[in-house]
């Protein structure tokens, strides 16, 4: 982890590295710091994820809802995921999800509800913004928990009612970057956990496009389109050629 990762080099805290698996290629190690850390942070230090519970992973073909699915897998729980085209939902069956939703429509919830006999969700993974945050309120379990990774809501300072906290339910509010700021030792341990699932072959890293460095551009306009699965990955193998100055 360091800020301005797309330099030629960084500098950045030892707790914030971890030595790379020798299995796993340099490209394929940099799906991995944010987007399994953030989903280990949300499932297992903070929801304590256990055997048999439902989790709701929404954007689940993005790369922390790729990561979040091979958590939830490890911890044994029943695995609910949405995502936005018939493409990504496709990948998430193949992934191992048990039921998987249209993450466009806000019938979601009532499927849900459908599929559980009414009882609903232990723990939400969320990413959707808007009246979509009500309705994972209203699936959710009494003691359940809703971690919220998503930034527009907060920024926006959305408003949402406080009748569905009746049930003993825990709301999280995710931010990797002031985790590893403010809490370094945690983040190494958490870190670290991670790094070991990996070299035991519980974990992999995501699936990814790479773009070379001089084609940065390409690389976010790709991005941008919100078609690809997993992560982009910029690679620097061939060095910098030339720089793209704003016209």
């Amino acid at each position: 982890f360091a800020g301005a990762c797309f330099g030629r080099s960084v500098t950045t805290l030892a707790s914030a590295a971890a030595r790379i698996p020798g299995t796993i290629s340099a490209e394929a190690a940099a799906t991995i710091p944010t987007t399994f850390l953030t989903a280990y942070y949300a499932l297992h230090h903070l929801a304590r994820l256990r055997t048999g519970e439902c989790v709701l992973i929404h954007g689940a073909a993005g790369g922390v809802g790729i990561a979040a699915i091979q958590i939830a897998r490890h911890f044994g729980a029943v695995i609910f995921a949405t995502a936005g085209s018939d493409e990504k939902r496709d990948f998430l069956r193949l992934l191992g999800a048990d039921h998987v939703l249209d993450s466009r429509s806000l019938a979601f919830a009532d499927e849900i509800m459908a599929i559980t006999d009414g009882r609903g969700i232990d723990v939400v993974l969320n990413s959707l913004a808007g009246e979509a945050i009500n309705r994972n309120l209203r699936i959710l379990k009494p003691f359940g928990r809703f971690l919220e990774l998503g930034k527009r809501d907060f920024y926006e300072n959305t408003k949402i009612g406080l009748r569905p906290f009746r049930n003993n339910i825990s709301y999280f509010g995710i931010d990797a970057d002031q985790l590893l700021i403010e809490q370094p030792e945690l983040s190494q341990r958490l870190f670290y956990e991670v790094i070991a699932l990996f070299s035991s072959g519980v974990l992999h890293p995501l699936p990814f496009t790479t773009f070379d460095a001089n084609h940065v551009l390409d690389a976010f306009r790709h991005m941008q389109q919100a078609r690809h699965i997993g992560k982009v990955v910029v690679t620097y193998r061939d060095g910098i050629n030339h720089i793209h100055r704003p016209q």
